[in-house]
């Protein structure tokens, strides 16, 4: 049996001409004898911060949660609403891994579909930077006014390092830091955590001892917060959760326990969330950490803004001083001293050497 050949289309060659063609007046050469290739790109920041639907009715909300392919719960006055992102935001070069923030205030469409049109100017972010060759921001929170950085005294074990990252962050960024030490019911010697924890007295640093399980500082705690916008930040399993249920328990907000063998947290807030206290003031709820990485180019304002350096950096004797060499260090003259904790000391050439590592 013969199978019949499928007849293939043939291709039949065009025959074009190219001619020149002479204009005596380049007026009479109109725009529409030009064909632009049309390609798609990236708006840059500029270009897209102004939607064609401004003159629009665009009601001002803030977003207090984001979800899957950017939907987000949006308040508009006093009602919560469901919005899409517009596409145009998402062609935008924000130089960032999320478009958008928990805390963002917006302009949003609401003529057919909920659509955010237009994200508005930030008066602060709080970040972390990934830890791969290109650094990639991930924005926590935006538009806070003061940052809870939340460590345990056990289960997981304290954590200063950590703390001094979030804290040369929130320096940079102008967020006002309060360092909240939780679970001190599993503590076996006070005095010591009072050692440790009076560096950070000693530079005008508010620090906070709470306890969930025993009522322990709740009272106080809820004070700083009244009437403003809050960002908890910690590794996971200090207690975040159990913390903030205890200071309003209607929250209901999941509870992990410890891994029995890595003695690590595991994550119960899988996503932020911009919840709002009954009694004045909103809540940012974040994911638990493991690592809180800073920007390479931070590395330059290192030096000056890192925890108890400020009163040193202007007596040094170079202005560009890294106090880890150089001669005339008064930051290394005082920890030789012993009038800078020495343990800090450590901690600021660990994240500097990780920083300049990185940059190489």
């Amino acid at each position: 049996m013969k199978i019949k050949k499928k007849n293939k289309k043939k291709f039949k060659r065009k025959k074009l001409q190219m001619t020149n063609l002479n204009f005596d007046n380049t007026d009479e050469f109109e725009d529409r004898e030009i064909i632009e290739e049309k390609r798609a790109e990236k708006k840059t920041l500029e270009k897209g911060k102004i939607s064609q639907k401004s003159q629009l009715n665009l009601k001002k909300g803030r977003i207090l949660e984001i979800s899957s392919n950017y939907r987000c719960r949006v308040k508009i006055e006093s009602s919560e609403t469901i919005c899409s992102l517009s596409g145009r935001l998402k062609q935008i070069n924000f130089e960032t891994r999320n478009i958008i923030s928990v805390g963002d205030f917006v302009n949003v469409d609401i003529s057919d579909e909920p659509r955010i049109e237009e994200i508005l100017s930030r008066k602060n972010i709080l970040s972390r930077f990934s830890e791969d060759s290109f650094q990639t921001q991930i924005i926590l929170a935006s538009n806070v006014s003061q940052v809870v950085i939340t460590s345990s005294i056990k289960e997981p074990v304290l954590n200063l390092g950590l703390i001094d990252r979030f804290l040369c962050s929130t320096t940079i960024n102008e967020i006002n830091p309060i360092i909240c030490i939780n679970k001190i019911d599993l503590a076996t010697n006070l005095s010591e955590l009072e050692e440790e924890l009076l560096f950070y007295r000693k530079n005008n640093f508010e620090v906070i001892l709470t306890s969930a399980v025993e009522k322990i500082g709740i009272s106080e705690m809820k004070n700083i917060l009244k009437n403003n916008d809050t960002a908890f930040v910690g590794h996971s399993g200090t207690g975040k959760s159990s913390l903030l249920n205890c200071i309003q328990p209607n929250l209901n907000l999941q509870v992990a326990k410890i891994s029995e063998t890595s003695q690590k947290g595991t994550h119960t807030t899988s996503s932020a969330k911009l919840i709002e206290w009954d009694f004045g003031g909103y809540l940012v709820d974040t994911p638990g950490i493991k690592t809180f990485g800073l920007h390479r180019e931070d590395s330059i304002k290192l030096p000056r803004i890192f925890p108890g350096f400020s009163s040193l950096v202007d007596k040094c004797k170079f202005n560009n001083c890294t106090h880890t060499h150089e001669i005339g260090c008064a930051v290394k003259v005082a920890v030789e001293n012993g009038n800078f904790a020495e343990a800090r000391y450590e901690s600021y050439l660990r994240i500097l050497e990780s920083l300049n590592r990185k940059s190489e």
